[in-house]
């Protein structure tokens, strides 16, 4: 062995750990999968959650997906317990846009979001769109925005929490548009919804399909979809950021609505492609298909690279914004 040639050698010991991950990936998964969930139980992620369920224990079995929940400081806890756990797999957290957002706020994170994590999927994203109560002096989104300017800090804006997406959303919005919006911090959605259609606030971005039905009732008015795509379910309704600097458009700005999944930060890369593949083929199956459509969720499936690039982007534009507005959050 002493004479080995090292470039021989070192070929070797690449192609059995080659192997090695190859046949670790071809059993996995070896046990059931737990997913954790950094919201409470009955959140509407739940009808997400259940989807991915339902179709990779048909891919998976035996073995199955499980799901925990680890709700608290704003997704922190869950992400930490992911990063900490095994390198293997079977434990991974759901994941949404405030994830992001965090980096920008924290400089204490107890894990690191590209060492300690690895991305496997964006899984699906949601239209959501920006409504009003009918009271509400403005018709338009260019009356909106004119409104607010004409009235700083007099129009209100809810959040289910500071340093959220649809905080975050707001202060982009109101950074892009020179205005300043004074933001109303709820615990959850619910109660905002409540006082939106009482008219207790002036403002909310809402999913495009819960919207839809007080639309229709009356009961709130949609000024724009704040997303990057227009909705069907709301034709002709245009997007922000396709609108001229003169309608007050801002390029590229949407309302971070995405979903996905991350693994450990020391998974493998062919567990991980693995999991994004199974992934791909739950949330594409014909049943998975019809259960997205119900609850209005639009299926994104990037590559484990492509969800990379996304954390990347958003990372540094959270951070951006939150530097260049002088933002923060109690």
């Amino acid at each position: 062995m002493r004479h080995f040639p090292l470039v021989i050698l070192m070929a070797v010991v690449a192609t059995l750990s080659g192997t090695v991950l190859a046949q670790g990936s071809a059993n996995f998964p070896a046990k059931p999968v737990t997913l954790i969930s950094p919201y409470p139980p009955g959140n509407t992620s739940d009808a997400e959650l259940r989807i991915y369920q339902e179709n990779l224990n048909d891919l998976w079995k035996p073995q199955s997906l499980l799901v925990d929940y680890k709700p608290g400081a704003g997704g922190i806890i869950a992400n930490n317990f992911v990063a900490r756990s095994a390198p293997d797999g079977h434990t991974l957290v759901y994941t949404a846009a405030t994830i992001s957002m965090l980096p920008a706020f924290r400089d204490d994170l107890p894990y690191d979001i590209f060492k300690d994590l690895s991305p496997v999927i964006s899984t699906t994203t949601k239209i959501f769109v920006l409504a009003v109560h009918p009271s509400f002096p403005a018709r338009t989104y260019e009356e909106y925005i004119s409104y607010a300017k004409a009235n700083p800090g007099k129009v209100t804006w809810s959040t289910v929490g500071a340093g959220g997406a649809l905080h975050m959303t707001g202060e982009w919005l109101a950074a892009a548009t020179g205005i300043k919006l004074s933001f109303i911090h709820y615990k959850g959605g619910a109660q905002a919804e409540v006082d939106l259609i009482a008219g207790r606030i002036d403002s909310s971005p809402k999913g495009a399909v819960s919207a839809l039905p007080q639309v229709k009732a009356g009961k709130i008015r949609v000024l724009a979809i704040i997303t990057g795509e227009r909705s069907a379910i709301l034709p002709g309704m245009r997007t922000v950021a396709e609108r001229s600097p003169a309608e007050f458009g801002i390029p590229g700005f949407s309302y971070p609505s995405w979903v996905g999944v991350l693994a450990p930060g020391a998974t493998p890369p062919a567990i991980v492609e693995k999991l994004n593949a199974d992934f791909l083929k739950a949330i594409n199956s014909p049943k998975a298909l019809k259960s997205f459509e119900a609850i209005d969720s639009i299926i994104v499936g990037t590559s484990s690279d492509g969800f990379r690039k996304l954390l990347v982007s958003e990372v540094a534009h959270w951070k951006k914004l939150v530097k260049d507005n002088s933002i923060r959050i109690e």
